[in-house]
C-alpha cells in the first residue's frame, strides 16, 4: 500500500512539474521589450538628452507609460485609503502619483543608458493573469543588478504594477511612507504635497 501511494505521488509530481515551472513567455517578452527599448533609446539619445532634457521625457512617454499600470500601483500603494477615498480624490491622487513616478523613473534611468536586461525566470503571482518576472539588468561597465517585475495581463497586454530592485520594493516603500503621512495629515494633504513637488521639478 505504501509503495502504491509513493508511486501515485511520484506520478502526480512528474505530471505537475511542467505546470509548476512553466515560463510565461508573453510576460517575459513584455518586460524585456519595454526595458531594452528604454535602455537603447537612452543610449542613442544620451548626448541630445544632456542638451535638451525634454528628450528624456519623450522617451519615457513613449516607452515607459504604456508598460506601467499606474492605477493598480495607486490602489496597492494606498490600500484601505483607496477604498475610503472618493472618486475625485482617487483621480487627483492618481495624477499626482503618476507624475511623481514618471519624473523619478526618468531621473534614475539615465544611468542605465545602454544597459542590457536578461530574464532569470517567471513564476505565477497568486492568481491567473498575474506573474513575477525576475530579471538581471547589466549597466555598461558595471555589475548586474536584480530587478523583479510584478505584471498582470490587462486587456490582453502585460503591464507592470510593482518593481523590486536591489531589494527595495517600490509599492511596499511608498505604502509605508504614505500610510504614515495620511494618518498624520490626510489623503488630500499628501496629494497636495506630491503636486507641489512635481511642479518644483
Amino acid at each position: 500500500m505504501k509503495k502504491l501511494s509513493a508511486l501515485i505521488v511520484l506520478l502526480l509530481t512528474i505530471t505537475l512539474l511542467p505546470t509548476l515551472f512553466a515560463k510565461n513567455i508573453q510576460a517575459e517578452n513584455a518586460v524585456l521589450t519595454a526595458n531594452n527599448a528604454i535602455f537603447n533609446a537612452l543610449e542613442q539619445k544620451k548626448e541630445v538628452i544632456k542638451q535638451n532634457p525634454k528628450v528624456l521625457n519623450a522617451i519615457v512617454q513613449r516607452h515607459v507609460l504604456p508598460f506601467i499600470d499606474f492605477e493598480a500601483m495607486a490602489k496597492l500603494t494606498l490600500g484601505k485609503h483607496w477604498k475610503k477615498a472618493t472618486g475625485p480624490q482617487r483621480a487627483r491622487f492618481l495624477t499626482a502619483y503618476r507624475t511623481m513616478l514618471v519624473n523619478s523613473y526618468a531621473k534614475n534611468m539615465v544611468d542605465y543608458a545602454g544597459a542590457v536586461m536578461t530574464v532569470k525566470s517567471s513564476i505565477p503571482a497568486g492568481r491567473k493573469g498575474y506573474e513575477t518576472v525576475r530579471t538581471l539588468i547589466t549597466p555598461k561597465g558595471r555589475s548586474a543588478v536584480a530587478a523583479n517585475y510584478d505584471v498582470r495581463n490587462k486587456t490582453g497586454r502585460w503591464k507592470a504594477y510593482n518593481v523590486e530592485i536591489l531589494g527595495l520594493n517600490l509599492i511596499t516603500n511608498f505604502r509605508t511612507n504614505f500610510t504614515r503621512e495620511i494618518s498624520r495629515t490626510g489623503l488630500d494633504a499628501l496629494t497636495a504635497r506630491l503636486e507641489k513637488n512635481n511642479k518644483a521639478l
